[in-house]
């Protein structure tokens, strides 16, 4: 973790089975602690991947602004606010 330096988006679903919370939540806070730029965003009723419509599109305009802003720059080309 030390050497983590990409800034990271991490989504989980309160129902998962796979994956418990306490993964995502310790991965998050590592990352904080070290400076790196990290948001947790945790889907209610939501399992191992997200399957109701509000949810699905929230985590495509989050992951398109998360890549704006420290990936690949506006979508139409113009600079990053």
């Amino acid at each position: 973790m030390d050497r983590v330096r990409t800034p990271t988006l991490v989504y989980h679903g309160d129902e998962d089975r796979r994956v418990p919370l306490e993964q995502s939540e310790q991965l998050y806070v590592a990352l904080r602690e070290r400076g790196v730029p990290t948001q947790l965003v945790r889907y209610p009723r939501e399992k191992h991947g997200l399957e109701e419509y509000h949810h699905r599109v929230d985590e495509i305009e989050r992951t398109v602004a998360w890549l704006e802003r420290y990936g690949l720059g506006p979508a139409d080309g113009g600079s990053a606010a």
